[in-house]
């Protein structure tokens, strides 16, 4: 009923908006200017130039020329998108006659632009949840062979690991299921949210950008982003006219695994048609720590990619394929036995559209087809066999300006069947459907922005000869972007609210067996509910031209919260009877619990609340300090108990030189003791980890060069990571030079 209620609330709103349009088509007037460097006056082309208060974008030219058609008269504010350069507006007088004008850019390199976040393109800075976006030399500062390792040092992100191939992103606490990642805007159709010695299929080296959205991502990506998520853009499917031949190059050593790695793309086009091609490969032996290497620790993988588009002057619409093949091992598990070896075949269509005329002014649409299998192979055997097939299929457009609303609406379909066979078969087959339906609206004043929206989800699991499950559940947000006129737009309050669900996942609700990787005998539960999840955040932003940064306060009030509870062997056999009749179609014996602790999917209600800062200070126009600072609390409510494998508080600073394309610096990060551990947790001793580091840039007619080394570990620290399954047994990475060099032409 909530569902059909919410699909004609959209089509009525469709129709109200295509009248409105009609109604409101008046003759307006030009706007036209011209972008320059602020620092030597030369043109910036490329840059988005937006009207922020009817979201209208456009992209300069080569000459830093740019116009907007029939603009209604009245004031505005004008702003610029480009990367490396602030996004400070402009406040414009729109009126009949009135002469073109000039905009001086500066340069500001820590607020990037950020497209995770809303239906189109903004800066960090007017974002309504922190964010953070690594690119160009901060990606190469942080790259590692994983995505985790690459993103553990961003504010409230860090990683979960089993060895260091299957690491992945934890977000402010939050783990699994609750953290959405995505590349170029889709879902990468694996399993590495369902148990801690699964990775993830992207390599680092690819990416053009990540992004990192903090806090419930529900509204546009769903249930799945409930704690945040990430973004890996690598522009597979070209969505911009281009010219002539472009491309990227990155390669990369580091010593304490014997790791080499290169990754790279090549864009043709003509004008009207594109075509982009990428791969690359990654292989890395044993890691060394300070007491020996770990045994079973490699890895190697190869991926390649080729997508085509049609690219016109608003339009696009392209396609592309791309095969990965991984194969790594896992310490510890069967005396080091055990290898993983992921395949996924990725198959994506994509359309989308800006500065349209008619009601919707931009949309995108994305077809995506994922076939995901990975053996878990016992020497040359293969101990278990998984496969994960995907479609998904998503739709957003972007309406028109209603006055001061701006915003979109669109819907999602999901099609999964999941499959399992052998020693960890831990469910039967499940086939799981989902859909929703969205609105995401924003208000703008000169200097306030009012967020808010709606969304649907519906889920449904059938399982194989087992009961079917199905949920409907729905999340809302709203939120306040506050940018004081005194402040010269040089000062950022952003507050957000959201009411978010989740529903239980396959593993959850399902499973039943020894799990040796969660190292747990797991016992799941179909009839769980979902979290509810009510969370808000509160940001302060700021950027002068000696000091940048943020601090933000957030917490999530979960109902439900779903979590690993133990049992003891009495337990558990008093309530085989219980288990059997929860899984009919399964043999439930208490025959395989002796080799792992048993742990029951229960829920809970539980909060997580913490803080997260970080600022760059100038010093002088060449030396920089940078700071950061993280931490959260979990807990159940009930008993006052910590929630299982929360990170400890991290402090980070770090001092940097700068001139021109040269930067070199060192930084250090100070990790505490955490000992407010969940029941069947060990406390983890707190570190310290230096790092030093050095980048240079320069060109040669049109192809840049990057050179990037680092020291890591530079004392050779002994250190555990709390949120490895492996931290009792196994230390994290010693001293480690990693050397990098990426070339664009």
């Amino acid at each position: 009923m909530v569902v059909r209620t919410l699909v004609w609330a959209c089509a009525v709103f469709v129709v109200v908006l295509v009248m409105a349009s009609q109604a409101a088509a008046q003759n307006g007037v030009p706007l036209s200017g011209r972008l320059l460097n602020s620092l030597d006056a030369t043109p910036l082309g490329g840059a988005t130039v937006q009207i922020d208060e009817l979201r209208r974008q456009t992209v300069s030219g080569a000459d830093g020329t740019f116009t907007f058609d029939n603009v209604p008269p009245g004031t505005y504010h004008v702003s610029v998108l480009a990367q490396g350069f602030s996004t400070r507006r402009t406040e414009v007088q729109v009126a009949a006659g009135m002469s073109p004008i000039e905009l001086q850019v500066d340069f500001d390199l820590h607020f990037e632009e950020v497209v995770s976040v809303s239906g189109d393109a903004r800066s960090q800075f007017d974002t309504f949840q922190p964010t953070s976006v690594l690119a160009g030399q901060e990606l190469s500062k942080q790259l590692e062979m994983s995505l985790g390792a690459t993103l553990e040092n961003q504010p409230g992100v860090a990683a979960r690991s089993f060895g260091p191939a299957p690491a992945r992103p934890v977000i402010r606490g939050l783990d699994g299921d609750r953290v959405l990642i995505l590349q170029d805007g889709q879902r990468l159709g694996d399993l590495s949210s369902q148990s801690g010695d699964h990775g993830v299929p992207i390599n680092p080296a690819a990416a053009q950008k990540i992004e990192v959205v903090r806090g419930p991502a529900t509204l546009l990506y769903g249930a799945n982003a409930i704690g945040g998520l990430v973004n890996v853009i690598t522009d597979e499917i070209p969505t911009k006219p281009m010219m002539g031949t472009s491309g990227n190059l990155t390669f990369d050593l580091g010593t304490a695994a014997s790791e080499g790695g290169a990754a790279g793309d090549v864009h043709i086009g003509n004008g009207k048609v594109a075509l982009h091609m990428g791969g690359g490969g990654r292989r890395s032996g044993d890691v060394d720590t300070p007491e020996g290497d770990v045994v079973n620790s490699q890895s190697r993988g190869g991926f390649g990619n080729v997508g085509l588009s049609w690219t016109g002057a608003k339009n696009y619409f392209g396609g592309s394929y791309g095969y990965d093949d991984t194969r790594y091992g896992i310490p510890v598990i069967e005396d080091g036995q055990v290898q993983l070896t992921p395949r996924r075949h990725a198959f994506s269509l994509r359309a989308g559209g800006q500065g349209l005329e008619g009601a919707f002014d931009s949309y995108r649409a994305t077809l995506a087809v994922r076939r995901y299998k990975h053996d878990e192979l016992e020497g040359d055997v293969v101990g278990t066999a998984f496969t994960n097939n995907t479609e998904e299929v998503e739709v957003m457009g972007s309406h028109r300006a209603l006055g001061r609303l701006k915003g979109s609406l669109g819907g999602w379909v999901l099609n999964r069947a999941f499959d399992a066979a052998g020693e960890e078969a831990l469910s039967p087959a499940v086939d799981q459907q989902g859909f929703a339906t969205f609105l995401y609206e924003e208000v703008t004043w000169p200097h306030v922005t009012f967020q808010f929206g709606g969304r649907v989800d519906h889920t449904s699991y059938q399982p194989n000869g087992e009961p079917e499950r199905s949920f409907t559940t729905g999340s809302g947000s709203l939120g306040f972007l506050i940018r004081p006129a005194a402040a010269d737009d040089r000062l950022t309050i952003a507050f957000s609210a959201a009411r978010a669900a989740r529903s239980p996942a396959l593993e959850e609700l399902f499973y039943f067996g020894a799990h040796p990787g969660n190292f747990a005998f797991e016992v799941g539960n179909p009839d769980l509910s979902p979290e509810h999840a009510l969370g808000f955040d509160v940001s302060l932003r700021w950027r002068t031209p000696r000091v940048t940064g943020e601090v933000t306060y957030f917490r999530n009030d979960v109902s439900g919260y779903l979590f690993r509870a133990p049992l003891t062997e009495d337990e558990f056999n008093a309530r085989l009877p219980e288990f059997a009749a929860r899984f009919p179609s399964r043999d439930v014996t208490d025959d395989s619990t002796d080799e792992f602790p048993i742990v029951e999917y229960v829920a809970a209600d539980s909060v997580l609340d913490g803080v997260e800062a970080h600022s760059d200070v100038q010093i002088t126009s060449r030396i920089a300090v940078e700071l950061g600072l993280d931490y959260v609390r979990g807990t159940l409510q009930q008993d006052d108990e910590p929630l299982p494998r929360i990170p400890p508080l991290r402090f980070r600073g770090g001092l940097r030189y700068q001139r021109n394309a040269f930067q070199a610096g060192g930084d250090v990060s100070i990790v505490a003791t955490q000992d407010r551990v969940f029941s069947t947790e060990t406390p983890t001793d707190g570190y310290q980890l230096g790092r030093l580091y050095a980048s240079y840039s320069f060109g040669q007619g049109a192809v840049a060069h990057t050179f990037t080394a680092r020291l890591e570990n530079v004392t050779n620290e002994l250190y555990r990571n709390h949120l490895s399954l492996i931290k009792d047994l196994v230390p994290e990475m010693g001293r480690n030079f990693r050397l990098l060099y990426n070339v664009k032409f």
